[in-house]
């Protein structure tokens, strides 16, 4: 049935040729073109060869307009078929297109602490972006339903350091845009593409965590270190130096010094006694130079465990030459006594009386 059907469909072609008399006056006669037996398939062939090599020769005999028709179907489904192939690549796929950054806002579950945006390695990206002409590599949103005319339209899912610099930079950013996510899948998305990235600082990842389960993203830390595939030790750390109070955090300079090891000695510290390791990291956030993050540990850790300077020691601060600058001395009752062992100028003796204040909790 479908070889008659296309027969049909060819002849109909041959319906539309000019009359038989016109024919030959261009062509040789019916003989001569091969019209009896095998000789017209042949010259029905030669046809169908110069159409396919680009010669425009019009059949001449119905059997000819046939094999031509023929070969026009099967040449027409070799196209399709590669065309397929190629589109199949895309499948899946989710088009990228620029937006305007200022029609886009951060995350509610957003994991970057403002001070990751004045490190050194975000200002190297946002030159990167800025020589590029735009971020590369797309960030991905998701829309925003029934967003009101002039406010945000998509919320950021991942991507939030490369929208920052576009924003600064007054670049329009590249994004993959989701019609629908949910909350939870968002989230999930957001974590573990910045953890294939640059690493969020444990206290950062403390945030998240805890803002995930305080609204109900999750019903347990357990199902919520599943859904991520992390360690359940690791989230409790995390979320441990992210519920330390304000003053422990200032002390370290940024919250991005804070290191998952730390997690279990601060919060012991912070138990024992939690006044004193207050009072001990307002005073270090005032120390001019500021101390190392690794010495601010040492110093809070110590608090209230006995490991403190013991009765009846010194200690001693040196310049670069290894002369003796200050002394603190610690008598049998535990009282301590700074001395300084160079004259000091009246803007120093200030900031001394302030940062004693700080520390005392009262002014001179």
């Amino acid at each position: 049935m479908a070889n008659k059907d296309l027969v049909k469909r060819a002849l109909s072609v041959t319906a539309n040729l000019p009359p038989v008399h016109q024919q030959r006056q261009a062509t040789p006669t019916g003989t001569e073109a091969g019209v009896d037996g095998a000789k017209g398939f042949e010259a029905a062939g030669a046809i169908a060869s110069s159409k396919s090599s680009g010669a425009l020769m019009a059949p001449k005999t119905g059997p000819g307009s046939v094999l031509a028709f023929m070969a026009d179907q099967s040449e027409v489904h070799r196209e399709v078929v590669r065309l397929r192939e190629r589109l199949s690549e895309f499948d899946g796929a989710q088009a990228a297109r620029r937006i305007d950054p200022k029609l886009i806002k951060a995350s509610g579950w957003a994991n970057r602490d403002p001070s990751h945006f004045k490190t050194a390695a975000f200002t190297s990206l946002k030159e990167e972006i800025a020589s590029a002409g735009g971020n590369v590599q797309p960030i991905k949103v998701r829309q925003i339903e029934g967003a009101a005319a002039g406010s945000p339209s998509f919320e950021i899912v991942f991507g939030h350091r490369r929208h920052q610099a576009c924003l600064e930079l007054g670049l329009p950013v590249l994004a993959l845009v989701q019609p629908d996510m949910r909350d939870a899948e968002l989230f999930v998305e957001m974590e573990r593409e910045n953890r294939e990235r640059e690493d969020l600082s444990a206290w950062e990842q403390g945030v998240m965590y805890m803002r995930a389960l305080e609204h109900g993203l999750f019903p347990s830390a357990k199902q919520l270190a599943a859904a991520i595939d992390r360690d359940l030790g690791n989230i409790g750390k995390a979320m441990a130096l992210a519920k330390l109070p304000d003053e422990v955090v200032r002390a370290f300079g940024s919250p991005l010094n804070l290191q998952f090891r730390w997690a279990t000695p601060l919060k012991d510290a912070h138990q024992r006694d939690p006044e004193g390791l207050l009072a001990a990291s307002r005073e270090l956030a005032t120390r001019v130079p500021p101390p190392s993050p690794a010495e601010v540990f040492a110093e809070l850790t110590a608090q209230g465990s006995g490991q403190r300077q013991a009765p009846g020691t010194t200690t001693e601060w040196k310049d670069d030459a290894g002369k003796r600058i200050a002394s603190l001395v610690v008598d049998r009752k535990g009282r301590p006594t700074l001395s300084f062992d160079q004259p000091m100028g009246e803007p120093q003796r200030r900031k001394l009386a302030k940062m004693i204040d700080a520390f005392v909790g009262s002014k001179a």
